[in-house]
């Protein structure tokens, strides 16, 4: 994909303009910017999102693999989304990610970034597994 995937960067910088969805559709952008109590809880949301994106491979990288095969879906909680100093520093949040063979996790995924704020590496913890494999 040559589609730089901007919108982490601008998320972590509270800056958003629009939020990238894990399906890779945008929303629209805001009519103006939130007031001040609730820019924690939009960047939040649009960090969340962009990570579910990065984590299914909506972006620069591409989705995260395991013993389970590739990320196809992935649903992450803002509440859980860490508040990095600058756009070098990793972030990471709470996911619940489905993978190819049907099987459901709940991890924290890390998207590191480079000092443009482009995300250059994910990973994720073992986890816990929520739902078992469909089909044998």
């Amino acid at each position: 994909m040559t589609k730089i995937f901007a919108i982490g960067v601008l998320g972590l910088a509270g800056l958003f303009g629009m939020a990238a969805c894990s399906n890779g559709a945008a929303a629209a952008p805001p009519a103006a910017q939130p007031p001040a109590s609730t820019t924690q809880t939009y960047s939040s949301q649009g960090v969340a999102q962009d990570i579910a994106g990065i984590a299914v491979g909506n972006g620069s990288l591409t989705a995260l693999a395991g013993g389970d095969g590739q990320a196809t879906s992935a649903n992450c909680d803002p509440r859980t989304v860490s508040n990095p100093p600058d756009v070098s520093t990793p972030t990471s949040a709470s996911c619940e990610i489905t993978y190819a063979d049907g099987s459901v996790w709940q991890q924290t995924v890390t998207i590191t970034f480079d000092s443009q704020g482009h995300p250059v590496a994910d990973s994720t913890n073992i986890g816990t597994e929520l739902s078992q494999p469909t089909g044998s």
